[in-house]
């Protein structure tokens, strides 16, 4: 019988044991994630702390479409362009894309890189228009042609160069740029923009190249 009570007590033990253990790392577990989220609290703080929005007033492109201005208030973002965008750029329906951007982050250096999707409806393309599309990269997702990449480029101080505010904007563009820990400290050796104002004091030039005001796309759609 004293042999059954104690091996009864044995496994008794053992339960409560195992019970605690359970308790133990449920409030571990509980711990951790309580940590995670207060990590993740304070990265999405300090992500919006390093965060500004530029408000846009043109959008500039070289006559040979292979250099796309994005002219701010306070700074120049010139992005060097690349197939299948510079095609797509030069595309007569190319009114009929709607872009979206995602933020963007610059470093030390002022090297700017984001994302972009643009978009049509299927229902408003022509036979001939869907496969100048899908050629050059978009796939169709229920009724829209939509395609995604990244676009890279310089940010440069605007100065006393203010490019005068494109007349055809339908709404107002802004641009939203994120700057990693350290990247603020360095504004001040952000380069000049290479951009100069011809006599008229509307017309932008960039290495002698006069730029053109760029119709269709960013002016019509949705915006930045």
């Amino acid at each position: 019988m004293k042999l059954c009570v104690m091996h009864d007590v044995a496994i008794v033990n053992q339960a409560n044991t195992g019970v605690s253990m359970r308790h133990l790392l449920h409030y571990l577990l509980i711990a951790m994630l309580s940590l995670a989220s207060v990590g993740c609290a304070t990265h999405a703080l300090h992500s919006s702390k390093n965060a500004s929005t530029e408000k846009i007033n043109s959008f500039l492109i070289t006559p040979d479409k292979a250099t796309l201005v994005v002219a701010g208030e306070q700074h120049h973002f010139i992005f060097p362009l690349s197939e299948p965008l510079k095609s797509v750029l030069q595309w007569s329906g190319r009114t009929k894309l709607t872009p979206a951007f995602d933020k963007f982050t610059v470093n030390a250096g002022q090297n700017v890189s984001g994302s972009y999707t643009l978009q049509a409806d299927v229902g408003k393309l022509t036979v001939e228009e869907h496969q100048f599309l899908t050629q050059r990269g978009f796939r169709q997702q229920g009724n829209t042609l939509a395609y995604s990449a990244s676009i890279q480029g310089t940010r440069y101080l605007a100065g006393n160069v203010r490019v005068p505010q494109t007349a055809f904007f339908r709404q107002p563009y802004e641009l939203t740029v994120v700057e990693p820990d350290g990247v603020a400290n360095t504004a001040a050796k952000i380069a000049l923009t290479p951009l100069t104002l011809a006599a008229d004091g509307a017309t932008a030039v960039l290495g002698g190249i006069v730029l053109a005001p760029f119709f269709g796309l960013l002016m019509v759609s949705g915006g930045l």
